[in-house]
């Protein structure tokens, strides 16, 4: 089936959920004239605020639950929790997707795979055991934190594979766990974060593979890279990806930075429709070996829902806090100002820091020109900065 084939597939079902089929009532559109991608970027998005205030209702009342459930995790929004629903056709389609990933970053049936996320109320864990189990590899649920026991358990068992944050990741691998050959990692900006992959590959004190993620609670997964290092690919068999200007909500073309959108091309259980996510990123085309080309080629690198205009460059502060942690020298705690002087936008970076810290800055400026194409007026290091709002838009008195 052709994407366009999926969509409308996937639509005759959205039909039928009360939640969608009042949004399509509200645009005054019959689902059976979408007949290109074009009609179908006329669909009214969906936002996060009205999916979660849908998903939130007790299941009687949430017309995005399905009768055939059979898993519920958890995600958490604020103070509250949302739930995820799952039904074993939902599962199994997702396992099998994610089984096409596993086989391109070069892990087979025989590996031994140790899982260090969590499990319980959160997705994370069941969504690696579930997918590496589907594969045919063997899994051992470790779950988070107990670092001894781990290296023990992964040294007896010669793990090949193992899941985790790169920082746990890391803290494994100074205490010699020789077996592992792959990593994949979550939980932490990654591939946004320049030297990151080094610095972990510094750990390991040899070259491993390592395959970085981009998920969500609510559509796992989303994109995914592969052993051959060339980006974080679009799992295009399962979700449809629009990138957007977050203003207008006009589609913008392969690499302009904008709001991701998803649809979901198979889901039974609270499937997602144009669903906003308000992340930052680029897409673009990418010819690989393992068969996929739409591709994330930094992952999320911001949020949208801050942006500002400066000089006439749309600027998303968030930018800065991911590229902050590309250089360890420098503190993640900052500050934005944006200021007018005779009519002209001033922007000055203030971040918390050493003296000794200021090496760098030269450098961290023709890294932020070069991600955000907006020249700094001033970057300087202070000793303390106080708490306080981390962006300050003295043009209109606001700050965040």
């Amino acid at each position: 089936m052709t994407v366009l084939e999926r969509l409308q597939a996937q639509l005759k079902h959205l039909n039928g959920i009360d939640f969608y089929r009042r949004k399509f009532q509200g645009a005054s559109m019959d689902v059976g004239d979408i007949a290109s991608l074009d009609d179908f970027q006329k669909i009214p998005f969906t936002a996060a605020k009205e999916f979660q205030e849908e998903i939130k209702k007790p299941p009687a009342q949430c017309s995005l639950y399905n009768p055939q459930v059979t898993r519920v995790n958890f995600s958490p929004s604020g103070q509250d929790l949302y739930p995820v629903y799952q039904t074993n056709q939902d599962l199994e389609v997702m396992h099998r997707v994610c089984a096409r990933s596993l086989e391109s970053a070069g892990v087979t049936p025989q590996d031994m795979v140790a899982v260090t996320f969590g499990y319980h109320l959160f997705i994370a864990g069941l969504f690696y055991q579930g997918q590496f189990e589907y594969y045919g590899s063997k899994v051992i649920p470790l779950g988070p934190g107990e670092s001894a026991r781990a290296v023990q358990l992964i040294n007896d068992y010669k793990i090949g594979v193992l899941v985790s944050n790169p920082t746990f990741a890391m803290k494994l691998a100074e205490q010699g766990i020789p077996s592992v050959h792959t990593i994949f990692v979550g939980g932490e900006p990654f591939t946004s974060v320049q030297g990151y992959s080094e610095k972990v590959r510094a750990a390991f004190e040899r070259d491993i593979t390592i395959i970085d993620s981009y998920s969500m609670a609510l559509c796992m997964p989303i994109a995914r890279s592969c052993g051959h290092n060339t980006g974080l690919h679009i799992m295009d068999d399962f979700v449809y990806a629009e990138v957007i200007d977050p203003v207008t909500g006009s589609p913008l073309p392969l690499g302009e930075k904008g709001e991701l959108v998803l649809t979901h091309l198979h889901k039974q259980a609270a499937p997602l429709l144009r669903y906003r996510t308000g992340d930052l990123t680029v897409l673009q085309r990418t010819s690989c070996a393992c068969g996929r080309e739409l591709t994330m080629p930094q992952s999320v690198i911001g949020r949208t829902d801050e942006m500002l205009k400066i000089k006439g460059v749309k600027f998303w502060p968030s930018q800065i806090a991911t590229i902050l942690r590309s250089y360890p020298q420098l503190s993640s705690r900052y500050r934005v100002e944006v200021d007018s002087l005779e009519g002209v936008d001033t922007l000055s970076l203030v971040i918390e820091g050493t003296p000794d810290s200021a090496m760098v800055l030269d450098k961290l400026a023709s890294h932020l020109k070069t991600e955000t194409l907006l020249k700094f007026n001033e970057i300087r290091i202070t000793e303390k900065l106080e708490g306080g709002p981390s962006v300050v838009d003295k043009r209109k008195g606001r700050s965040f």
